[in-house]
Formats: C-alpha cells, structure tokens, sequence
C-alpha cells in the first residue's frame, strides 16, 4: 500500500508509480521526513528518475549553489588550458581577491593542493587564485555548457532557467569560480551536470515513469571534453568522499563521487543552504543523485544524507539473486 506522500507524489507527476524503485521511495520518504529540502535519485545512463522528494520544486525553484559548481571551475581551467592538473599552490586559507568572507573551512592540509584535490577539499583560496587565468566569457560559456542558466530538461518554466550572472571583474571571476555571487541554479540541473560527467559526456533528459512504463531514454545534449578532464573531476570528486569534505557519503565497498556545497541564502537570514551531488560507482555509474536542504551545511548534513541513500540503494542490488 501507497503511503500519503507516495500517492500526492505520483498525483504530482501525473504518473501511476515509479517503475522499479518503491522500495528507493519509501527509504527516501522515510529518511526526508520532517526535513525541508529537495532530492531526485536517477540512473545517469538513462535520466529514469528512480526516487524524488519535492520533484516539482527540483525543476521549478532556483537556488545559489555554492561549491558544487566548482566543478564549472575546474572544467574551464582544464579545457582553457589554464592549469595542468599535477599543478600545486599551497593554501593560504584566506583568498587574496576576495578577503576574510570566503576564509576556506576545510582541514588544514600541509601538501600543495592540485587540481583534484583542490576539489576534493573545496578550497576556496585554490579556485579564487586560479580564476584570474580565465576570462569572464570562458566562465560563462562553461557554466552554458554543463546546462547552467538554461532549462533543465525535465519540464518547468522562465523560473526553472537559474540564473548565470558574473560581474566582469577580478572579484566577480573569483565568485563565480565558487559558485558564489549570481549563479542560481534548480536542483534538476545540477544532477543532471554531475550525471554528464559520471556518463563521459552523455546529458540524458530526466524522465519520470508513468502508467508502469518506462520513458525512451533521450540525449538532451553531450559534454565534448578531454578524456583527461574527465579523469580529473573523478579523481576529485571520489577523493572528496574518500579524504575530502564528503566522507559523510562514503559507502564500504563502493566507490562514491561527489561534492557538497554550502551556500548563503537570499533572504538576509545569513543562514545557509546545504547541498550534495554525486554518483556511484565510479567506474560504471548506476546511480546520480543531489540533495539541496533548506538550511545546513554540505559536509555535515547533506553528505551523511546522501551516504545513506547510496548505501541502501547497494545493500537492495547485493540482495538481488
């Protein structure tokens, strides 16, 4: 039997259920219940969405995004040739450009930080340091390319667009680099950015099942980047849940990607949101997901979320005869 929230759900999406994944909805019903957020599970290989909490509000409502963008960063540094990836720069904690506002809260780490482990540690001070290598056109046109400012592919309107502003200075480059400043984004097209690079390029568009029946998977568009760029958001973002700010998603056994994010809402309560996106496992991904929490931090709330998730979607396959 549907619970409450399963049928207002499935009446949501104008669907009859989620094809293959009532027991992934009612762990998420579960595990979300009393929290205010947003969650969308999927397959990257195909888009099928396989859970949803809030799915309406994922591909309506924009939100600022904090680190889980840098890895818009670290794509345009690689494919600019603005950095080689074995590159190191030592943290200095506090970004020259940007000041004691954007002081980096990760764990002191006395080795340079190269790129993949600027990304596992989202270190502030590395990506502000970088930005003055790209110009403020090469950061749009990225942030373009991973479907940012643009609809997110699963229905929605003007307001489903997120928003794409960079002030064309040295301290606007550095903001967008973090994800700061005017960059809003849905929490669909978030997924669906770390889902390009789980696949190596494939963007399918999210799709969720109706009448028992499956959606035709369906390319929404291809990320043309180099095989070592790829290599290197891997290497990142699976250090960002082995040694980096997303050990709260690790998960024995398999080998998680991800990335937090915690970013300052817009209503001057000068509380943040959280935020998790990853995918798993990274050799040959099954399973996307993000998590945007209306307030928290990434590492310490929506990590331990996301891990739990993860875990229970891999006990259920080691179950399968």
């Amino acid at each position: 039997m549907r619970t409450l929230f399963q049928t207002c759900l499935l009446l949501l999406l104008g669907t009859s259920g989620l094809s293959g994944s009532d027991h992934l909805q009612a762990f998420l019903n579960s595990l979300m219940r009393g929290r205010q957020g947003i969650v969308l599970v999927a397959n990257p290989e195909t888009g099928e969405v396989l859970a949803a909490w809030h799915p309406q509000a994922a591909v309506s409502r924009a939100y600022p995004v904090g680190s889980t963008a840098k890895i818009v960063a670290s794509i345009a540094l690689l494919e600019e040739g603005g950095i080689h990836p074995g590159e190191r720069i030592v943290c200095r904690r506090v970004p020259e450009v940007l000041g004691e506002g954007y002081h980096c809260s990760h764990p002191f780490v006395p080795a340079p930080f190269d790129l993949s482990s600027a990304l596992a540690y989202s270190c502030n001070y590395y990506f502000a340091a970088t930005s003055v290598r790209l110009s403020t056109s090469d950061l749009r046109h990225w942030y373009a390319v991973l479907g940012f400012g643009t609809p997110p592919g699963a229905g929605g309107g003007p307001s489903a667009r997120g928003e794409v502003r960079i002030v064309d200075t040295p301290e606007g480059r550095a903001r967008a680099a973090l994800g700061e400043g005017g960059i809003l984004a849905t929490p669909a097209q978030v997924l669906m950015a770390y889902s390009g690079v789980a696949t190596r390029g494939k963007v399918f568009r999210l799709g969720f099942p109706g009448r028992g029946l499956r959606p035709s998977p369906r390319v929404l568009r291809r990320l043309q980047l180099r095989p070592e760029t790829f290599e290197t958001l891997d290497s990142g973002l699976e250090e960002c849940v082995e040694e980096g700010m997303c050990k709260g998603a690790k998960v024995p056994g398999v080998r998680v990607a991800g990335k937090t994010g915690t970013a300052t809402a817009l209503d001057g309560s000068r509380k943040t949101h959280a935020w998790f996106a990853g995918f798993a496992p990274v050799e040959s991904p099954e399973i996307a997901l993000v998590i945007f929490l209306e307030r928290g931090t990434g590492a310490r709330d929506a990590a331990p979320l996301a891990g739990k998730i993860f875990a229970d979607y891999f006990a259920r396959q080691h179950q399968r005869p």
